[in-house]
């Protein structure tokens, strides 16, 4: 295994760092080298999906799995953002931005499933007739969902299955602070006050918003630095002060200063990047803020098959390679993964073929 380089932007240029510039002091919840030598993530079947009707019980055929999040109670819980009938293809965007909605419509089924993990049941469905081209998916500390749809270039917010929040313009693309442009993935802070939005597959930016949805800032990569291809996937690892983007089609993780730590530096301004050579592009990305762990999961590069990474997030190794896992018979094609809430299970969303795999986290 490789070990990774760390990167530390300021302002206009790269110097190579160790962790030891996180000034932050988690020496109390950090790894021992036994634990990390012991540490394993172990495959299982896929997730078999069960739906009741009022007679029978039947397996449920997935659409491609666009987002996954677990539940923040109940770790036998998980929740699913899928496309049902509908698959994004050449046609959808004609021009790279619009969707042919004329052509293929809302998604008639339901898209959100709410999953018992332990036995595959359905245990709650919504969300048809409602969304286009579903993409990303998150919960906040309070158990709302977030959700992108790349078709109508909005951001959704929706509490106890009613939705209280709508940001974007309605099919409408733009790179304005009122719009934005196939938009992947949602992050919020854990007091709920910052909002940060994935913009998104023709934006190369992170937009903050406030609470309400109000434009804040927008972080990008310095100009004369390699631009953000597709941030496909979002999240905070607060103890640190970092928003962490999956620069997607960069292969590399990108970690901005989230400007509640460090205002020296800037908010806004690039903290870190992880880049490794097996990691040709990154999809999705999650933390385990009570290991402090940073899982990824790339995607096919021709020959090269997709696989999952663990990286160290202490900040005193911040960014080492952990390990590598994949499913028993490879990933088709990941593109979205979540930690349930225990940390002790891993699932990861494709989209060829349309399954959810299973990993056991041990230690």
């Amino acid at each position: 295994m490789k070990r990774l380089t760390l990167l530390l932007v300021l302002v206009s240029f790269v110097l190579n760092i160790n962790a030891r510039a996180f000034d932050v002091d988690l020496s109390s919840n950090s790894e021992s080298d036994e634990e990390l030598f012991t540490y394993q993530v172990v495959a299982n079947k896929p997730l078999s999906i069960i739906s009741s009707d009022d007679d029978s019980q039947h397996e449920y055929k997935l659409g491609q799995v666009s987002g996954l999040a677990a539940c923040v109670k109940n770790p036998n819980r998980l929740i699913v953002f899928h496309r049902a009938s509908q698959e994004w293809t050449h046609e959808s965007f004609p021009d790279g931005r619009n969707f042919d909605k004329k052509k293929f419509g809302v998604i008639p089924e339901n898209t959100i499933l709410t999953i018992n993990t332990r036995t595959g049941q359905i245990v709650k469905q919504w969300g048809n007739k409602t969304f286009y081209m579903p993409h990303g998916l998150s919960v906040d500390t309070e158990g709302n969902l977030w959700l992108t749809d790349v078709a109508m270039h909005q951001v959704f917010k929706y509490s106890q299955g009613e939705r209280v929040l709508t940001l974007g313009e309605e099919f409408v693309p733009g790179s304005d602070s009122t719009h934005f442009c196939k938009p992947t993935d949602v992050a919020v802070s854990n007091d709920g006050s910052n909002i940060y939005v994935a913009d998104g597959y023709c934006n190369s930016r992170i937009v903050k918003l406030d609470a309400k949805g109000k434009f804040v800032k927008e972080y990008t990569m310095p100009e004369e630095e390699k631009q953000l291809v597709i941030p496909h996937s979002i999240i905070l690892i607060e103890s640190l002060g970092l928003v962490c983007v999956a620069d997607r089609e960069n292969g590399r993780i990108v970690c901005f200063n989230d400007g509640q730590m460090d205002e020296e530096d800037g908010e806004g301004q690039v903290k870190a990047i992880i880049d490794h050579p097996l990691m040709k592009t990154v999809y999705a990305i999650t933390y385990d803020a009570h290991k402090h762990r940073l899982y990824a999961v790339s995607g096919k590069d021709g020959k090269r098959r997709a696989v999952g990474f663990t990286f160290n997030a202490h900040p005193e190794s911040f960014g080492d390679l952990i390990a590598t896992w994949e499913p028993k018979d490879s990933f088709g094609e990941p593109h979205d993964l979540t930690l349930n809430v225990n940390g002790q299970s891993l699932f990861v969303g494709e989209i060829r073929p349309n399954r959810i795999d299973v990993f056991d986290v041990l230690n």
